[in-house]
């Protein structure tokens, strides 16, 4: 049998070499979407950005603000038998709501300055005559042509001459820079000097090959996503997009005026690197809804494959914004969250992207954290003349506002990094490092942050922050204290000195189920000071700025099969499914995850499978990506069943997981396994649709694993069988029922998944004798999964106990016109010698009894071990 085993990796050797060498194979160009919860979707996977801006454009690097005159020369390739040239200027220094421009000069090579034989105009004009386009070209430093106030942009200023000239440079000069002088524009040429503009150079700047070069290093340093400008200047061409799809860096192209023709849309759509386009850049407050909903309709007429995306300006924290006003236009809103280094305070990152997260969730759609690490006073000398106050935020601003961003349910992170200096065009070397250092961070918090179950805790504390995420049977939580050490950051502007000091306290209610648990803090290079006390809290203080991250694993809540393995000889020669054949014992269990062991380096998807040895029979299967998450203690990486299913007792079944020639190395059948409960008979693999077995007892290839739901964590409801379905009435609806001899904990509440459902239902738990309310919390049917009963739970904060021989109502709040639900027909069975009474219904302050024995509104359900 081991020698089938390696004919057949053999054989497909051969057939993965020649399907390599087929020159007609192409690559598929990505698509993005999102999920009900504002998941970002590629290719119908779910994907986290992380990653940059581009990180080497900028404005004219002026560097002063007197009347001493500087000079940016914009050199291009020659033009010939042209009449006129013309700056577009697209932004400007207005400190006095105008911009102005000492001179013009335009060169043939070393040639004489040919502006001075030119006509000079412009689309705005200043009032004072002395400030006329005259003084564009007139060969004098001492005075300067002015616009009007508050110019339209783009603003034009034009050189026309009445004989065609050549030339392949053109300078401009400006005085009081960082006050009136252009910062963007780009040189266009006209044959005739009055049509025809075409665009021969810009300010923009980028040494040649910097852009390829940051992408890069970006794809080297484990990053995912890079913004950069859709502009050949910066050398956004072929070779770059395609080079980045290569390294697996996802772009968001921006420049509207470029992204909107239709051959540079048509050029780059289908490339596999393009993830979306950014389409408006500081939507609030300079791009109106109107001109933003023409560049969606432009953009979307040529590509409907990949989201679209702008930015809200952190210029303020009011709720909603501006936000709203886009939510029905844009794909995905970035918050731009700058604080460092402005009078704004650093904790205020938290309120603006919780502002625009939950509209964007609402309307199933991600939003993104953008993240300052630029300095205030190297942009824009003249709004924060202070280099101390105007600094750039030091590395542990940067992590602190990284994770308040995703406290605050950001669903992807873009550092924003603008520019520094002429010749350095990169953020400063700590900064860096601290982005660098967060990418296995978001990489193993990815899992959660994608398709957790998200909670954000109240603390009574506005510096601190605090939110966990359930999956996959562990929660994680994400400590932030947003306030500062006033000594060690001095100095920090903001009302009322240049800090808040410092450590808090910090008592942290938890999910039911974890209070117990065991808590683990996730990166060894974040403080961990917090413990879950007698109390079922994570307590203790919290240091000023900290960020601190738990992963908590409860006791008992899942058992593995396999508890123990001695590893064999690593391989990945075969494609097929292999692991090993096991017996279940003499008790039944139910089967909640499936895992394949995680071998460093392994970065690809396997999909681990559960058939019964008997028939064959698929019986269940997910879907394990070993490039995201970490392994348990025992290292396995799990992926969830879509709904949990039974193994039989006494009967055997193949637990494999698909492997593929040349792909992620795992162990070969040499590997021994010990099981929990039950018996591991033999390895096992699946090559070309037949089986194979291999090797003797207690072996496996992988090896594999699954995860059994501990029998102590029960469903009331055994089974149900559903009534006629209805959306009529609001209140609160379900049935009574009366719990056994024995008393019991509650865990959790449900309400039942109809189809469509994505509302929001608070399910609570009633004493029948005297109406009190014993527990309640609140179900989102838009969030999560379903049982394999068919019902969607919310945790308690704290378990609620039941009294043995006691009557309890159980009902979920519904409104007319909402999810649907079914009548009273729908009747149901309960576990452990409980019963169900009768159906039941509370509307307007009153009780009502409906129905007969085993009948339910809704239904409804509750977990309780």
């Amino acid at each position: 049998m081991k020698n089938k085993y390696k004919i057949a990796s053999l054989l497909f050797s051969v057939t993965l070499l020649l399907t390599f060498f087929n020159p007609y194979q192409t690559v598929s160009a990505s698509t993005s979407g999102s999920t009900s919860d504002g998941t970002l979707l590629v290719n119908g996977q779910p994907f986290f950005p992380f990653g940059f801006y581009e990180v080497a454009w900028g404005q004219i690097p002026w560097h002063t603000n007197n009347f001493t005159v500087e000079s940016d020369v914009a050199s291009f390739a020659r033009v010939t038998n042209v009449k006129g040239v013309r700056l577009k200027i697209l932004k400007a220094n207005m400190v006095q709501n105008y911009f102005g421009i000492v001179e013009i000069e335009v060169n043939d090579g070393s040639g004489p300055n040919l502006a001075t034989s030119a006509t000079a105009s412009a689309t705005s004009v200043h009032a004072d005559p002395n400030h006329s386009p005259a003084e564009l070209n007139d060969g004098s430093l001492s005075n300067d042509y002015a616009s009007g106030t508050f110019p339209a942009m783009p603003a034009y200023v034009t050189l026309t001459w009445n004989s065609a000239k050549s030339f392949d440079k053109v300078t401009l000069k400006a005085w009081l820079c960082h006050t009136i002088a252009p910062t963007h524009y780009e040189v266009e040429v006209s044959a005739d000097g009055a049509t025809g503009w075409t665009k021969v150079a810009s300010s923009y700047k980028m040494p040649a090959g910097k852009l390829s070069a940051d992408m890069h290093q970006l794809a080297a340093d484990g990053f995912n996503v890079m913004h950069p400008s859709a502009d050949l200047d910066n050398g956004f061409d072929t070779s770059f997009v395609d080079d980045a799809g290569a390294k697996g860096i996802k772009l968001m192209p921006e420049n509207i005026a470029t992204l909107v023709n239709y051959n540079f849309l048509a050029q780059w759509k289908d490339k596999p690197a393009i993830l979306g386009w950014s389409i408006c850049d500081d939507c609030d407050p300079y791009i109106d809804p109107a001109t933003a909903q023409s560049y969606q309709d432009a953009v979307r007429a040529i590509d409907s494959n990949h989201i679209t995306y702008g930015t809200g300006a952190h210029y303020t924290y009011e709720p909603g914004y501006n936000v709203g006003s886009y939510v029905n236009i844009l794909d995905t809103m970035g918050r731009q969250m700058y604080p460092i280094g402005t009078s704004i305070p650093m904790n205020t990152v938290y309120a603006a992207m919780k502002d625009t997260a939950d509209a964007y969730r609402a309307a199933g759609k991600p939003a993104f954290g953008v993240i300052q690490t630029f300095s205030w006073y190297q942009i824009a000398p003249s709004l924060q003349p202070d280099p101390v106050l105007g600094r750039a935020p030091d590395a542990s601003e940067v992590r602190n506002m990284t994770y308040q961003a995703l406290a605050a349910g950001a669903k992807g992170i873009l550092f924003f990094p603008y520019y520094y200096a002429p010749n350095n065009t990169t953020i400063p070397a700590d900064l860096y490092a601290e982005t660098k250092a967060m990418v296995p961070e978001i990489n193993a918090l990815k899992p959660a942050l994608m398709l957790g179950n998200k909670t954000e805790v109240p603390t009574g504390n506005p510096n601190l922050r605090v939110t966990h995420w359930e999956y996959d049977g562990k929660v994680y939580v994400i400590v932030v204290n947003t306030s500062y050490d006033s000594v060690a950051n001095v100095p920090y502007h903001q009302p009322g000195g240049p800090g808040t000091p410092a450590n808090v306290s910090a008592s942290i209610p938890l999910p039911a189920g974890y209070q117990n648990a065991v808590a683990k803090s996730m990166f060894t290079r974040l403080p961990s000071t917090l413990s879950i006390g007698t109390d079922g809290k994570l307590s203790g203080t919290v240091g000023a700025e900290q960020v601190q991250v738990y992963e908590l694993t409860p006791v008992g809540k899942y058992d593995p099969l396999v508890t123990g393995q001695t590893l064999g000889a690593l391989r990945n020669d075969f494609t097929g499914e292999a692991g090993f054949n096991f017996t279940i014992g003499g008790t039944a269990r139910t089967v909640t995850s499936l895992g394949r062991f995680y071998v460093s380096g392994n970065n690809k998807s396997h999909t681990v499978s559960l058939y019964k040895e008997s028939d064959k029979s698929l019986v269940a299967s997910c879907t394990v990506n070993m490039a995201i998450g970490t392994a348990d203690v025992s290292g396995f990486k799990y992926c969830t069943l879509p709904a949990s299913i039974t193994l039989a007792a006494n009967t055997s079944y193949n637990l494999v997981s698909s492997e593929t020639s040349g792909g992620d190395q795992y162990y070969h059948d040499d590997t021994t396994v010990t099981l929990g409960s039950g018996t591991a008979n033999f390895a096992i693999f699946k090559w070309n649709g037949v089986w194979y077995y291999d090797g003797s007892a207690s072996q496996s290839f992988g090896p594999v694993n699954l995860l059994f739901k501990d029998s102590s964590n029960f469903s009331m409801l055994t089974g149900k069988t559903l009534g006629s379905p209805q959306n009529s009435f609001t209140g609160e609806a379900g049935f009574n029922f009366t719990i056994g001899g024995t008393a019991r904990t509650v865990s959790s509440l449900g309400r039942f998944m109809g189809n469509g459902n994505s509302g929001l239902h608070t399910v609570s738990l009633y004493k029948e004798s005297d109406k009190s309310l014993v527990a309640s919390c609140t179900v989102n049917m838009a969030a999560g999964k379903a049982d394999g009963l068919g019902f969607k739970y919310c945790n308690l904060s704290t378990p609620a106990s039941l009294s043995a021989n006691t009557s309890y109502n159980l009902v979920a709040s519904e409104t007319s016109g909402g999810d649907r639900y079914y009548h009273d027909d729908t009747t149901v069975s309960l576990s452990n010698a409980w019963t169900a009474n009768f159906a039941i219904f509370k509307w307007n302050g009153s009780w009502y009894y409906d129905g007969t024995v085993n009948q339910s509104f809704g239904p409804v359900n509750l977990l309780y071990y």
